[in-house]
């Protein structure tokens, strides 16, 4: 009995071992399938968003970049528009006598800078201004004469002269203004034809008045220990990448240095300031609208349409334009992505004044990401000159 109980017992196990040991059912392993590919779909997908994402805050951050830099350049030389110059010499009685070429401070002209158009229409309602300026951009520093002779200014060897050669012909240098100050606090300006290092000499079209003749507008004496100062144009402008290897359609922002009468590019002085840059736009423009100069009154002209082509307070080309009563503008300048984001599809804009959030640099699927940037700026040396105190 004790046998047979054995086998039984030992036979029941056996059977149940061969029982545990069976493999996945079809259903099981369909299952399981089904789960590992879903995982892997979900890990796939956050990968997938993880690499655009830090594609895309690249891209953001790339251009931010780009567009401080932008601002920067602009909001720097916006504030020394009319630095040791005038605002509007036709206007300014300081300036005696008066240039050939009227001076200002700063003009606007709109729909001329280069836009890219792969297709007409694909990037509507796109076109940026140029801003022309006039100031001491290149040294922002007062020079002495030692004597004026004819058409020639000896300058002193002071502390402010230039420490070598290549730093006085960056100053001193042909399709530029001398800014002679006389002994009675009138300003002379006439155009550099070229200067000396070795002599501290610079040479101007014209022989520089001189005090005769019942005329104010002059020097006397010998010319000796007069303020003079540089002043020039330089032009901000959306211009085409044109050197050789550069995409087709690339749109850099170019700061270029302009010839005395204020329209001719001298050549080889175009910098490229940011690139890939699409919009150039001014906006927000404040006029001092007061006649005595001795209580400011504020208006807004919001919009660049405001001040060019019409209206009474104009800052384009034209003989009334009012350059010497702005107080402040803004700017905003776009920049896109280098790349086309197959993704993102092209929002175009439906008005000038709409932000720019995309740019088709192709018809292929996709288009360029585009940011914007901003800032205000306050003209401090148009309000420090002020010219409604000693003009009309």
């Amino acid at each position: 009995m004790s046998g047979r109980a054995t086998a039984s017992s030992v036979g029941s196990s056996g059977g149940g071992a061969g029982h545990l040991s069976r493999g996945l059912t079809l259903v099981e392993l369909m299952v399981s399938v089904a789960l590992a590919a879903i995982l892997v779909v979900s890990v796939y997908y956050i990968y997938n968003n993880a690499v655009m994402g830090y594609r895309v805050g690249n891209q953001v951050m790339d251009m931010q970049n780009r567009l401080r830099f932008a601002t920067e350049h602009l909001r720097k030389d916006l504030k020394r528009a009319g630095f040791l110059a005038s605002p509007d010499s036709t206007l300014d009685d300081i300036v005696c006598p008066k240039p050939a070429n009227r001076l200002k401070a700063l003009q606007l002209i709109p729909d001329t800078g280069y836009v890219f158009q792969p297709v007409s229409n694909i990037n509507p309602y796109i076109s940026p201004a140029s801003l022309v300026l006039f100031g001491d951009f290149f040294s922002g520093k007062l020079y002495r004469t030692a004597s004026i002779t004819g058409d020639t200014i000896t300058l002193q060897a002071d502390a402010s002269f230039p420490v070598d050669e290549s730093e006085f012909n960056a100053i001193f240098t042909g399709n530029r203004y001398l800014r002679i100050v006389t002994k009675d606090r009138f300003e002379i300006m006439m155009p550099i034809l070229e200067s000396s290092f070795a002599d501290q000499t610079v040479r101007v079209n014209a022989a520089v008045p001189r005090i005769e003749g019942g005329t104010i507008c002059g020097i006397s004496g010998f010319g000796e220990a007069l303020e003079v100062s540089v002043a020039g144009f330089v032009r901000y402008r959306l211009a085409q990448d044109t050197r050789t290897g550069a995409p087709a359609g690339k749109t850099d922002l170019v700061r270029e240095t302009l010839a005395v009468d204020g329209a001719t590019l001298v050549d080889g002085s175009a910098l490229a300031v940011a690139e890939w840059i699409y919009d150039l736009q001014f906006f927000d423009f404040a006029f001092d609208v007061d006649t005595t100069g001795l209580s400011p009154s504020i208006t807004i002209q919001p919009y660049i349409a405001n001040v060019t082509g019409a209206g009474t307070f104009r800052l384009d080309n034209v003989a009334d334009s009012r350059p010497q009563d702005l107080r402040a503008l803004s700017i905003k300048v776009t920049a896109c992505s280098v790349e086309e984001d197959p993704s993102l599809v092209h929002t175009p804009r439906t008005a000038a004044t709409d932000p720019v959030v995309s740019f088709e640099y192709s018809t292929m699927d996709g288009s360029a990401r585009c940011i914007s940037m901003g800032t205000r700026v306050n003209l401090e040396s148009l309000l420090a000159r002020n010219l409604k105190a000693v003009g009309p």
